[in-house]
């Protein structure tokens, strides 16, 4: 290991605590961290901005599955949603990617109003992705359409990444879940379908979030069953016995206290792998679109239309942004005279262990 390896490393170890601060105390983010962190072998969000780094092609698409419908009020929440839409502007200028969302009906209304503010374009054509514009894609409620538009989906071109945020993942009952075991699936978007077609493909994968019972969450089945409340075998309110956890298995995770917060933590490690820390968004940009999708009729966990994430409102979540960026600007100021410090740190083997 040499000085930019262990600066990288701590860089996504800052990260990855602050993704897993606790405000509500319940300590969910800290059992999921645990067997996410065994899973990676190394810090999640720069194990997952590397593969980014290595995968995303200019002039690919990427695919985003985000969105998860809330009962009952059958509207779509903040968390997910607002992070996807700023990774896919993002993924732009980056990596002169092209972009694609899937999301369901209800969150089309919020991605047209965030565009408007974070200034980029949409279309629903994939064939014809211009510069500035992210694909926007309704995706099927109905299991027995899933097959027959991921097909069609793909047809116009595989992506590079598909990665999953926020995104509701059925059980392996076939069955959708919210965070307390309420049977949701009806009313989501059956996207992990499309998700397990792109694997089976050989497509890059990662998968975000915040629970288990979003997409991509069973790469740590056993530790989430035994840990994690309602993802126990029989869990579930419905009855479906298999509890809330997705089946679906995602090749590389992030795991973190509200889905949003890792996908930010992405994108933050991202920018400093490829030396530019300008890529990642500002706590402003951060609250206009927090405000664009709470008044497109976006809710919080709570059900209420307000600029909140998972219940939790700008007072956290900005300074949140703020400090992930800070902590990916910092390293490039700290002076050459300090270098003894990296290369006695690193003989003592610590870090090598």
């Amino acid at each position: 290991m040499n000085r930019e390896e262990l600066t990288l490393l701590n860089v996504g170890y800052n990260l990855d605590n602050l993704m897993n601060l606790d405000p509500r105390g319940y300590g969910v983010c800290r059992i999921l961290y645990e067997g996410a962190k065994e899973f990676t072998g190394e810090p999640l969000s720069t194990h997952a901005a590397k593969g980014l780094v290595e995968n995303v092609k200019e002039g690919e698409k990427v695919f985003i599955l985000t969105g998860f419908v809330l009962l009952p009020w059958e509207e779509a929440e903040t968390d997910g949603i607002i992070s996807s839409t700023l990774l896919a502007r993002f993924l732009m200028r980056a990596f002169k990617a092209k972009p694609v969302m899937l999301v369901p009906s209800q969150c089309l209304k919020a991605i047209k109003a965030m565009s408007n503010v974070l200034d980029f374009n949409i279309t629903d054509d994939l064939d014809n992705i211009g510069e500035n514009t992210v694909c926007v894609v309704e995706f099927t409620k109905l299991l027995d359409q899933a097959q027959a538009q991921t097909d069609e989906i793909l047809s116009h071109g595989l992506p590079c990444a598909v990665i999953t945020n926020e995104a509701p993942g059925r059980n392996k009952n076939g069955y959708y879940h919210n965070a307390i075991g309420v049977n949701t699936t009806t009313v989501e978007a059956k996207y992990d379908v499309l998700f397990r077609k792109c694997q089976e493909l050989g497509i890059y994968n990662l998968s975000i979030g915040d629970l288990g019972n979003e997409i991509g969450m069973a790469a740590i089945e056993d530790h989430i069953r035994q840990y994690i409340p309602y993802a126990e075998v029989g869990g579930c309110k419905a009855g479906t016995g298999y509890g809330i956890l997705a089946d679906t298995a995602a090749d590389n995770i992030i795991t973190a206290t509200v889905s949003d917060w890792g996908c930010n933590a992405l994108m933050a490690a991202t920018a400093f792998i490829l030396g530019d820390t300008s890529l990642f968004h500002t706590s402003e940009e951060e609250a206009t679109a927090m405000d664009a999708a709470a008044g497109a009729g976006m809710l919080d966990m709570y059900g209420k239309p307000r600029p909140y994430i998972d219940g939790i409102g700008k007072n956290i979540n900005l300074p949140l942004v703020d400090m992930m960026g800070a902590l990916i600007e910092y390293p490039h100021t700290v002076e050459d005279k300090t270098g003894a410090w990296f290369d006695n740190t690193l003989k003592k083997g610590f870090f090598t262990r």
